[in-house]
C-alpha cells in the first residue's frame, strides 16, 4: 500500500459504520441484481438498495441477521429508489459475504 492510500484516524472517525438488523428484504422489480432492504439502526429504519441478489435470497437476510453498514454515505438512487447507506461486504470473483457480527450485540451500535 502506498503512502497516499493511507488515511489518518481523523478521516476514519468521519465514517459512521454501524450494526443494523435486517427487518425486510425484497427483490427490486425489473432488476436482476438489486435487493431492497429495510434495516433498523435502533432509533430509526433505513432503506438500502444493494446489488447482492446474485448472492443472497431475501429470506436469507430477514430475521436475526445483524449486518454492518456505512450509515453516513450520501443517499443515491437506484431504479428510482433511494438508498440511505451501504452494506459492507467482501467479494471474490464468484462469492460475496456480508460483514456480520459473531454474537448478539444490538442494532445501531457504532463500529470502531
Amino acid at each position: 500500500m502506498c503512502a497516499e492510500e493511507l488515511v489518518d484516524i481523523d478521516y476514519f472517525k468521519k465514517l459512521d459504520i454501524r450494526t443494523a438488523l435486517v427487518k425486510h428484504c425484497e427483490k427490486v422489480e425489473k432488476s436482476k441484481r438489486l435487493l431492497r432492504l429495510v434495516v433498523s439502526l435502533g432509533s430509526e429504519e433505513r432503506q438500502i438498495i444493494s446489488s447482492i441478489a446474485d448472492y443472497y435470497r431475501p429470506e436469507e437476510l430477514v430475521g436475526g441477521k445483524t449486518i454492518i453498514i456505512l450509515a453516513n454515505l450520501k443517499p443515491a438512487k437506484f431504479m428510482g429508489l433511494e438508498s440511505q447507506g451501504m452494506l459492507l461486504a467482501v467479494e471474490t470473483e464468484d462469492r460475496l459475504a456480508l460483514l456480520t457480527v459473531d454474537r448478539e450485540i444490538g442494532e445501531g451500535l457504532r463500529v470502531s
